[in-house]
């Protein structure tokens, strides 16, 4: 193990609230519910959880009953909200309405590069424009007493970069830690995410850092603290491969091997979480989740791929269910590991 794993720092802090330890996950449309969110703190290792990001002009009492997005236990604290939009009364309106509903920090997207979202001038498309962005986040900081953190990009496109200016002025209005995905809103989700700009915007700013993008392992987010001198580490798609990384991180930071989940772990950790999707959200809900965890989720055993194919044929939950054992079944007495 490198040694300076365990002088790395281990959490910062988002104005008055501490964030131990300093990997967090990431906000993630349709996937980081309370749910989700809790299944990845009752397995270790994340000092902070997101919603998914929320259209400002759905947080309503009347839609917030029919979405969800907003729900959280105590045991989830502490928690972000993030919000998008692009109308800046609106999106102060929606905050105000998340703090009345007891959130810790509010987070803006301005990273998101969907084009349903980017069409409506939401997520990456501020990067475009600058000074709105900025009318934005005024708008929202005077509306909260609560920390108000940015999730942005490196830029629209590579002729466009400019999130060492989008970064200055985030924190010239008040905003209390920055997230930056150091791709561009062209690249989507390809190529590579180039984590130079991560130290790029630490030189240029005082509050905390926190880099995403491209951190599949434990060795990943230490190696990105280590080299980039970021004060956290945001992790998205990697946790729901591998639920287990966040534990994993820890462990290394310490010097000890890393956890590493048996077929029996994996299979445990789905039947939990079809349990808790189904208590909470009924079979038909349960069932979509389930297809949407399982396209991601690294079972790592041989005919996995027939597993996935056969669950999201499945029409309802007991089926897909059926088939989660009839996998597994010979797998865990032999308790393979990946």
């Amino acid at each position: 193990m490198e040694p300076r794993y365990t002088d790395l720092p281990t959490g910062y802090r988002i104005g008055t609230i501490a964030i131990e330890p300093n990997i967090v996950l990431a906000p993630m449309v349709g996937v980081t519910d309370s749910i989700f969110r809790r299944m990845i703190l009752g397995l270790g290792g994340c000092g902070l959880v997101s919603s998914e990001m929320t259209n400002a002009a759905s947080v309503s009492s009347r839609l917030a009953r029919r979405h969800h997005q907003l729900d959280f236990l105590p045991e989830e604290r502490p928690i972000t909200i993030q919000l998008s939009g692009n109308e800046p009364d609106l999106v102060a309106r929606a905050a105000a309405a998340v703090e009345a509903l007891g959130a810790d920090i509010i987070d803006i997207n301005c990273g998101c590069p969907s084009p349903k979202v980017t069409g409506g001038g939401h997520g990456s498309a501020l990067l475009r424009d600058l000074p709105k962005m900025e009318r934005l986040l005024q708008a929202v900081r005077a509306a909260v007493a609560l920390p108000i953190t940015l999730k942005f990009r490196a830029g629209w496109d590579d002729t466009s970069l400019n999130y060492l200016d989008t970064a200055r002025m985030a924190e010239s209005v008040g905003i209390a830690a920055l997230a930056l995905h150091p791709r561009t809103r062209a690249q989507g989700y390809s190529g590579q995410a180039d984590w130079s700009r991560v130290a790029d915007v630490k030189q240029v700013v005082g509050i905390p850092v926190i880099g995403s993008g491209d951190v599949k392992s434990a060795a990943d987010a230490l190696e990105r603290l280590a080299t980039t001198g970021a004060d956290g580490v945001m992790i998205g798609r990697a946790a729901m491969a591998n639920p287990w990384i966040f534990l994993q991180i820890a462990q290394l930071r310490r010097g000890d091997i890393p956890f590493v989940p048996s077929a029996t772990d994996r299979y445990e950790l789905l039947v939990r979480y079809i349990a808790m999707c189904r208590e909470e959200l009924g079979d038909r809900l349960a069932l979509n989740k389930l297809k949407q965890l399982i396209g991601q989720f690294a079972i790592e055993l041989p005919g996995s791929a027939a597993l996935r194919e056969a669950i999201h044929r499945s029409a309802g939950i007991d089926q897909a269910r059926e088939h989660l054992d009839r996998f597994f079944t010979p797998h865990l007495t032999g308790e393979l590991v990946a």
